[in-house]
């Protein structure tokens, strides 16, 4: 829409200036089909014109195109003063007021734009991403909404409708509009990868394998959607499947979109198939990516391995490791319980038992106060 418009406003009124001997907009628009910035620039500067609409629109479109935005911003500005109708600066100021991260001008430029076009649903859609970048999500919902009962056939609208409706927690809804889409068009696959998010979301994984193994099939950038394929590799770890989870985890490692969580993935796939060798190896790997947050999981997740093949002494010295990091305590029970359990060390085990109450004397959670009755009986066994 926006290339039209330019060229209607480069051809506007051309023989009545030519005729008055001054500026010639169609010399502009041979520079810039060059892609000649400059040359249209040492033109438009050295060209006797009057600042007339034309003039006035054309200069800042090509300072625009020459990445000049502060000159840009200047001829567009005083255009739209000259003439606060037109729509073509107005869209110009509102794009150079994003890219300076001015969400309040640019908004209001894009109201305008909708007060003069209102069925125009590009700008509806364009305010809405500015009310969502001022976290106003009502008014972006609200204003989404709008551009998309003008244009349900965007996908682009649809994404982010989608997207919005899931962040107020209404999912259901933002399903019901990605359905409504793919049943018609199934093109434009952010949509779907916004499908396939929404149903892992609702532990819906046999629809997520579906629809993952045929975005997968299809999608020429994988890369933009990385999140996307991590659904799909722990939806098949949750179905248990892990030969399709290292498949899919292979695959990523080629399109380079692996990661922490892909590789957290297939550690617990070979651990399910029994090879903990590779799965420790996997694990490392996540610690060495992240040593905080998560890296607490991949400690557990090691030292379940560990007690897998029986070497319940690593499995101790991991829990012990992670609590050391990351003080958490329930890393001090875990490590008690083996200590319990399986090497029959009633003394050590005591000692992790006393440390994790001195660590936790009030549970925080439904598992620490079960954790906390069954330490106390443990270490009073005569107590009922």
């Amino acid at each position: 829409m926006f290339k039209k418009l330019i060229i209607t406003l480069l051809s506007l009124n051309t023989m009545l200036l030519c005729a008055q001997g001054g500026y010639d907009p169609l010399q502009v628009l041979t520079f810039c089909k060059n892609q000649d910035y400059e040359q249209a620039l040492r033109y438009l500067n050295t060209a006797p014109a009057p600042e007339n609409e034309q003039y006035l629109f054309d200069l800042g479109y090509v300072y625009y195109l020459n990445d000049q935005f502060t000159e840009a911003e200047a001829a567009f500005a005083k255009l739209y003063q000259k003439n606060p109708q037109l729509p073509a600066p107005q869209v110009y100021l509102a794009q150079l007021s994003n890219i300076k991260g001015d969400e309040h001008s640019a908004l209001s430029y894009y109201q305008n734009l909708i007060r003069l076009l209102p069925e125009q649903y590009k700008y509806w859609h364009a305010a809405a991403i500015m009310w969502s970048r001022l976290k106003q999500p009502d008014s972006a919902i609200a204003y989404i909404q709008k551009s998309y009962a003008l244009k349900p056939q965007s996908g682009k609208v649809v994404y982010d409708y989608a997207n919005y409706l899931d962040n107020a927690k209404r999912k259901k809804e933002a399903e019901a509009i990605v359905d409504r889409f793919l049943q018609q068009d199934t093109s434009y696959l952010p949509v779907m990868g916004k499908k396939i998010n929404l149903c892992f979301s609702a532990g819906r994984y046999t629809e997520v394998i579906a629809w993952g193994e045929r975005l997968r099939s299809h999608d020429p950038s994988p890369d933009h959607r990385p999140s996307v394929y991590i659904n799909l590799l722990f939806s098949y770890l949750n179905l248990k499947q892990p030969d399709s989870v290292l498949g899919l985890y292979n695959w990523m490692e080629l399109q380079g979109i692996s990661g922490e969580a892909a590789a957290y993935g297939a550690a617990l796939a070979y651990s399910m198939k029994k090879n903990y060798v590779i799965s420790d190896s996997l694990l490392s790997e996540c610690i060495a990516f992240n040593i905080q947050d998560m890296a607490a999981t991949y400690f557990r997740a090691k030292a379940d391995n560990a007690l897998a093949v029986k070497n319940y002494n690593q499995a101790v010295a991991l829990y012990d490791t992670s609590y050391y990091i990351f003080k958490e305590p329930i890393d001090l029970f875990q490590a008690g319980r083996v200590l319990d359990n399986q090497l029959q060390n009633r003394a050590r085990a005591t000692d992790y038992y006393r440390r994790f109450l001195r660590a936790r004397p009030v549970p925080k959670t439904n598992d620490e106060e079960n954790i906390t009755r069954y330490i106390k009986a443990f270490l009073n066994p005569q107590k009922k």
